[in-house]
């Protein structure tokens, strides 16, 4: 543990961290540690959240496959905190001509600059500015990759970066305010995200879509299309990466791919509807009424060759949490190509009447019909398939004759 001299004259207790290959110094964690055992940045004037280190993992290895398709690129970290992430990629990352590592916290940007001379990089330009005014200002010498990472929601910077973002570049988001986005405060979500959520046992899923829908609608203001690689629910946040594709003609192909899902509460069925005003049916086939979600994104959430690449990379590397990521990813791997939404294997049994089968059996018997069927890394109790709902039940309850 040190003392460290602030230019406001404050003096703060750090101590130093290693994560990857870089070397940090940061506040003491135990001085913005919840009893939850949660990091607060409210507690601090200058953040680091130890329990992102998996997602800067994964992160890492996205933008080492984004290198190695596009030769030498440009990074922005523009929410930097103690610049982890920035830091990570200019030295991790082969490829990397610049990063720029921003925030406008002044006595934040101490802490990053001593980072950067703590490991002697030498592609990297410190600023302290608004993360807007500086993603604004690179519409000229835009960045092939720019990961937006605040203390909660994401959309405040979405425009901005949209404008920054090169073409074939990657968008990262994260985002801190799953409980809106998952249906625990509706009206939240629709100021933030022009869209209604729904608290569902897939409404995770829901929030990760809402979220993607969000950022391609306010793309298509710039003509630019955000195709998503990878996307995935873990602890407390959300995490999306979404390639950019210019050009009119491109946007209004994913805008096309926006919609709803109506969920009946009584029997558990749930409808896609395509369209950002489309007809939405009212009543479920059982008699009741159907609640809805949207509009969001109801394509793929995954790109199954690109998050093999991200495998493949994260694999050769020693990450300390390497086999929590690469399950992740292979999960991810595994889902890719399902439908939205997905069932919860009990609610699934009490629904026809029987006992809980084994998952890895009715995943078996599924796939022997010749439908879709996998897990999802959403929920370990997850079933995602394009099994008809009443034939679905009916596997169900094939089991419990079995048995």
């Amino acid at each position: 543990m040190m003392l460290t001299s602030l230019s406001n004259g404050e003096t703060v207790q750090t101590q130093f961290v290693v994560e990857g290959r870089v070397k940090l110094e940061v506040p003491k964690l135990e001085c913005f540690r919840t009893k939850a055992g949660d990091y607060a940045p409210s507690l601090t004037e200058v953040f680091y959240n130890p329990r992102m280190e998996l997602c800067r993992d994964i992160s890492v290895s996205v933008v080492q496959v984004l290198a190695n398709e596009l030769g030498g690129i440009r990074v922005c970290d523009p929410l930097a905190g103690v610049g982890a992430r920035g830091l990570r990629y200019a030295k991790e990352v082969g490829g990397v001509e610049k990063a720029i590592v921003n925030d406008r916290s002044q006595e934040t940007v101490e802490f990053i600059r001593r980072n950067v001379e703590l490991n002697g990089l030498g592609n990297i330009d410190v600023h302290n500015e608004d993360a807007n005014v500086l993603l604004s200002s690179h519409r000229r010498e835009r960045f092939h990759f720019i990961d937006v990472d605040p203390f909660g929601s994401p959309a405040p910077f979405v425009d901005a970066a949209c404008a920054a973002l090169a073409r074939d570049g990657i968008l990262a988001l994260t985002a801190t305010d799953t409980a809106p986005l998952s249906g625990a405060h509706v009206k939240a979500c629709v100021r933030r995200y022009g869209a209604r959520p729904l608290k569902t046992e897939y409404c995770h899923e829901l929030g990760v879509r809402i979220l993607v829908g969000f950022a391609q609608r306010v793309a298509g203001k710039h003509e630019l299309a955000l195709v998503p690689l990878l996307a995935h629910s873990t602890e407390h946040y959300f995490r999306i990466y979404l390639r950019a594709a210019r050009g009119a003609q491109h946007a209004d192909e994913i805008l096309n791919q926006q919609g709803y899902v109506s969920h009946c509460r009584s029997c558990g069925r749930r409808v896609v509807t395509h369209g950002i005003v489309p007809t939405l049916s009212s009543t479920c086939e059982c008699g009741e009424k159907f609640e809805h979600a949207g509009p969001m994104w109801l394509g793929q959430l995954m790109d199954k060759e690109f998050i093999r690449k991200v495998y493949a990379d994260l694999a050769s590397r020693n990450f300390k949490l390497g086999y929590r990521e690469l399950v992740l990813l292979d999960r991810c791997i595994e889902e890719a190509d399902g439908p939205p939404t997905f069932y919860d294997h009990h609610d699934l049994s009490r629904r026809a009447g029987v006992s809980a089968p084994k998952l890895i059996e009715v995943l078996s018997k599924l796939r022997g019909m010749g439908y879709f069927a996998s897990r999802t890394h959403f929920s370990g109790t997850g079933l995602r398939t394009d099994t008809p709902f009443e034939e679905l039940l009916q596997v169900f309850r094939s089991f419990s004759v079995i048995r």
